[in-house]
């Protein structure tokens, strides 16, 4: 998925949370009477989570030309913030913190366009079923 895409759907997240105005136990940052706290969390978890792909992308240097399914079936798809489990954690987090609701559905969108467009099992976003298959670290071009 690009950038672009995680972007758009983070912001649109973003921007339905300005207008519920909520509060943040630590920190509220208020601009013009919105809350931009909640906003910047919106886009964290939705664009910025792609930062683990400069994990994967070092981790498999010697293996670039593999597709994303080959990567996973041979337990080399390092990409430790994307789980679906994370969607869970985060719904039941703002259970008790109301104000991730917007964070959670920001995740959440970038989480199903990932999906839906990257072409592996949905089976390959699940932090058990990766961890299950004795992830490799490569240690040598050799391999």
């Amino acid at each position: 998925m690009h950038p672009q895409k995680h972007l758009l759907a983070s912001l649109a997240v973003a921007a339905a949370s300005l207008l519920f105005n909520q509060k943040t136990p630590l920190l509220t940052i208020e601009i013009f009477g919105y809350n931009i706290t909640v906003f910047t969390l919106c886009l964290v978890s939705g664009v910025l989570i792609d930062i683990d792909h400069l994990v994967d992308y070092r981790l498999n240097r010697w293996h670039r030309h593999e597709s994303l399914e080959t990567q996973f079936n041979k337990g080399r798809m390092y990409v430790p913030l994307h789980g679906i489990e994370n969607i869970i954690i985060l719904a039941a987090l703002s259970i008790v913190f109301p104000f991730l609701i917007f964070p959670a559905a920001s995740y959440f969108c970038h989480m199903a366009m990932d999906i839906y467009s990257n072409e592996v099992p949905f089976q390959a976003y699940s932090y058990v079923v990766r961890f299950g298959k004795k992830m490799i670290i490569p240690k040598s071009s050799s391999e």
